[in-house]
């Protein structure tokens, strides 16, 4: 939605092309969420992720069928968008595979972790909605870079609250390799960044959420323990899903309608809650 909107894209009317796009590549992360949390089950119930699969609620063998069936929905839509949308697709597909399957796990390698997040999170997804406006150019990378820095330092801490776990599954990290202190200083200055390349290019979209959480990566630096790094994490992120909203009325419509449905449903379906905010 922010790159359809740095694109020029009209606020309170959707492109079809975007719809189109926003629906196929919703449904490949999708299916890419799926597929990490079938190889991450182990390291889930030690950090206590609480997620379906970790904690039993649903076959492996059917979250594997939902998956192919995402995929193939996908793939079927994404017949209908251009070609490079569909490289761009088809990139982030091999991304997220290559991120989760053996031999390359990338999830489990230092720095590459977080790039790879930050690149498929912040350029890839914020060029789909720009290329559903607009055609490619260099402008399009330099208007997604605040998106990568701000995905990038926000996964950075993810690793920080992980380490437990990873390390027990021999996954070495950046917050394995960096440790708590070390990668909070990373995340730090990868959101400052943010804020700063936000100021520069006048996106005051990211340029907020970044302000708001770098006194909070900050007091992770200086604070030990986990109370500052997930209020980093959970403080930016759903802000910037609110700024959105304002933005777009119909997304914040959307997401709120999503919000209710799914507490309803698993707190039916598995009783738990979820999502928590």
């Amino acid at each position: 939605m922010l790159g359809y909107f740095r694109a020029g894209g009209d606020r309170f009317q959707i492109h079809r092309g975007c719809l189109l796009v926003l629906v196929s590549y919703s449904l490949l992360m999708a299916a890419l969420y799926i597929l990490n949390q079938i190889i991450d089950m182990k390291s889930d119930v030690i950090n206590k992720k609480h997620l379906l699969l970790a904690e039993g609620l649903m076959p492996v063998k059917n979250a594997l069928l939902f998956l192919i069936l995402l995929l193939i929905v996908s793939a079927v839509i994404a017949l209908r968008l251009p070609v490079l949308t569909r490289f761009f697709m088809a990139v982030s597909l091999i991304l997220g595979i290559f991120y989760s399957l053996p031999p390359f796990i990338l999830k489990a390698r230092p720095f590459l972790d977080f790039l790879v997040n930050g690149i498929g999170y912040g350029f890839f997804n914020f060029a789909m909605g720009w290329l559903s406006l607009k055609p490619y150019s260099s402008q399009t990378l330099i208007s997604a870079l605040p998106y990568v820095l701000a995905v990038s330092a926000i996964f950075v801490n993810t690793t920080i609250l992980d380490i437990e776990g990873d390390r027990k599954c021999n996954y070495l990290t950046t917050g394995v390799l960096l440790k708590e202190r070390g990668a909070a200083v990373l995340g730090f200055v990868l959101i400052a960044s943010c804020a700063g390349i936000s100021y520069y290019l006048r996106d005051y979209v990211c340029l907020i959420p970044a302000l708001v959480a770098l006194p909070l990566f900050l007091a992770g630096v200086l604070n030990k323990g986990p109370k500052f790094i997930t209020l980093s994490i959970r403080i930016g992120g759903p802000l910037l899903i609110l700024i959105t909203g304002l933005l777009f009325p119909y997304f914040l419509a959307l997401g709120l309608l999503i919000f209710i449905f799914l507490r309803i449903y698993y707190k039916r379906r598995f009783g738990i809650i979820y999502p928590s905010l």
